[in-house]
């Protein structure tokens, strides 16, 4: 954990960051989701699996992800 948070304030924000991009779209669809892993949803946690779709209205959901091929880091 020490070093995890080392690395992180080294590295700044992730709006920063040249290995992940900031998108904002008005749903997220995720599938192949591992049986038992945990979402919350308005606060409540709750077990799933599968394929799920995420929606945030009326503003869009800024999503983090790993740029294709590493960024930078590759």
């Amino acid at each position: 954990p020490a070093l995890r948070l080392l690395s992180a304030a080294l590295a700044g924000p992730l709006t920063r960051s040249p290995a992940h991009a900031a998108v904002q779209v008005p749903r997220l669809r995720l599938s192949g989701v591992a049986p038992g892993t945990l979402m919350a949803y308005d606060g409540e946690l709750t077990e799933t699996e599968g394929d799920l779709t995420l929606e945030k209205l009326p503003e869009a959901l800024t999503v983090y992800r790993p740029l294709p091929g590493g960024g930078l880091l590759s």
